[in-house]
């Protein structure tokens, strides 16, 4: 193999036929502008002088794609951007397209701004909607009552009244309620349940219907041994109180007329007993009443006329009593009726 020296120059002749410095690794400190053909790899590589610059490549066109012009398949290649809606496309840049909008700051305290988009986003037109600052308020009073409140200027004051309703605007709240001690200036209708929890309940109206035909006192009792007493009592201003009450201890109704000394009422049905004698053949009649007492008034009437009838009455015991007769009277004729006193 020969070797030149000194450099050749074919005076632009064409080298033909020639192989380029096949080898299987690069050649060893290259000098720029060397050339090899690499035989593993079937490529040809160009030395810089301290590199080997790969020189194979398989780009045979370049096609303009989806938003692109130009392109080409030899020689300088230029690709051009396509503007499209909303895009400006420049010699030397892309830029967003000017809508019919007007910089600026829209909307305020009175207006609210307003906008209209289009497909990609951007604003078209911008502008603001006025709103009203007038606030009508009413009630359920009269025709109604109505008022306006200018938002902005006025202040909405929710007002209660003494005593009877309060109202607390706090952490964007406004709060309506009772007091805690209540007083209603009229009428008063309750549709539902009352209850009255406390100790003292005052009533100062003249008239008073209850639609409740039962009464029911000492109503918060439980157990089995009942030891309150109850009743009604009257108020008499100066004079001393009166009152009707039930005596639990003894299991009686009582009545006071000088507010302290209680008496008993009697029950007619346990203090009142009837007997019906007469056989036509005895003239003594003995009769046990039971109501532990000689105090008792016994009186006498024919069953045929209804005429009083005297006999001679003997108190033999606390529980019994004679009746006696002269002639004896005729069967079931007598009627004897036993009444306790005290």
């Amino acid at each position: 193999m020969a070797k030149y020296l000194s450099n050749i120059d074919l005076a632009n002749n064409q080298l033909q036929n020639a192989t380029l410095h096949p080898n299987s690794s690069a050649p060893s400190s290259p000098s720029a502008g060397q050339v090899y053909f690499n035989t593993g790899s079937s490529k040809l590589f160009v030395s810089d002088g301290s590199n080997w610059i790969d020189l194979t490549g398989d780009i045979t066109g370049i096609t303009a794609g989806t938003g692109l012009t130009g392109g080409g398949t030899n020689g300088a290649v230029t690709l051009n951007v396509i503007g499209g809606t909303g895009i400006t496309a420049n010699a030397d840049d892309i830029s967003i397209t000017n809508t019919a909008v007007t910089p600026g700051s829209y909307g305020s305290a009175t207006a609210i701004p307003t906008f209209t988009v289009n497909q990609q986003g951007q604003l078209t037109l911008a502008g603001t909607a006025s709103i009203s600052t007038d606030l009508t308020i009413s009630d359920t009073e009269g025709t109604p009552n109505t008022d306006v409140v200018s938002v902005g200027s006025d202040t909405l004051v929710f007002e209660g009244i003494a005593n009877e309703i309060t109202t607390l605007v706090s952490n964007n709240k406004v709060t309506i309620g009772l007091p805690n001690d209540v007083t209603i200036g009229n009428d008063l209708v309750v549709t539902g349940d009352l209850t009255v929890s406390g100790t003292t309940t005052t009533v100062n109206s003249e008239t008073i219907n209850l639609a409740d035909n039962i009464i029911t006192l000492n109503s918060n009792f439980t157990g089995s041994t009942a030891t309150e007493n109850a009743g009604i009592e009257i108020e008499r201003g100066d004079e001393t109180n009166v009152a009707l009450r039930w005596n639990e201890a003894n299991n009686i109704w009582q009545i006071t007329e000088d507010g302290s000394t209680y008496k008993k009422i009697q029950v007619v049905e346990n203090s009142t007993k009837a007997f019906t004698i007469g056989d036509g053949t005895e003239t003594d009649f003995p009769l046990t009443h039971s109501f532990n007492t000689k105090d008792v008034i016994v009186q006498i009437y024919d069953l045929t006329n209804s005429e009083t009838v005297f006999a001679d009455v003997t108190r033999n015991t606390v529980n019994q009593v004679t009746i006696s007769f002269a002639s004896a009277p005729a069967s079931t004729d007598m009627r004897v009726l036993v009444s306790k006193i005290g």
